[in-house]
């Protein structure tokens, strides 16, 4: 399996100004604040005078989706684009921090009093013992769907964004 947290870093060269490539990109992403801004724009991000940020627009809610960062740097007679693609940096720490409180649960079910908790129904025990590693298990599930459809995206953006800035089809990638 493929490392959901890994970012891949690609470089697109253009003949354009970066104040062009800031403007075209601009028209095309929507406000990840206003919702029905959305709906007419293919990107939902940021656009900045260093650089943007910008995400495929879906129309459902997937934390795991694939999210570009860029940064343009003026280049000659033209501008040189480093472009960042990956989760968004919140997941893993969002899921390590799912995953610690959860060990951390269970360990302390584990070594509590007649190892349940102090429960005392026979029918309560399996929460003590298995809920903890059972929601584990749905997170890193949850973790593997989302970056499943998200699958495409990282090739989707930076074709778009290839056509956008008039840049040859071809990202460099970057080592």
């Amino acid at each position: 399996m493929r490392n959901p947290f890994a970012r891949e870093l690609r470089e697109l060269r253009t003949s354009l100004s970066p104040g062009s490539c800031r403007e075209r990109l601009r028209a095309q992403v929507g406000s990840i604040w206003n919702p029905f801004a959305v709906w007419g724009h293919p990107l939902r991000g940021r656009v900045t005078e260093r650089g943007f940020w910008v995400r495929k627009t879906i129309l459902y809610r997937n934390s795991f989706q694939t999210e570009a960062h860029g940064r343009w740097f003026a280049e000659g007679n033209g501008t040189r684009i480093e472009v960042q693609l990956g989760v968004s940096r919140f997941v893993p720490a969002f899921l390590a921090l799912w995953i610690s409180i959860l060990l951390v649960a269970w360990l302390a079910l584990a070594v509590s009093p007649g190892g349940s908790a102090g429960a005392t129904r026979p029918e309560d025990v399996w929460v003590a013992h298995w809920l903890p590693p059972l929601m584990i298990l749905f997170g890193i599930a949850l973790l593997g769907f989302g970056r499943w459809l998200a699958r495409n995206e990282a090739r989707e953006l930076l074709e778009f964004l290839s056509r956008t800035f008039e840049c040859p089809p071809d990202a460099t990638p970057i080592a």
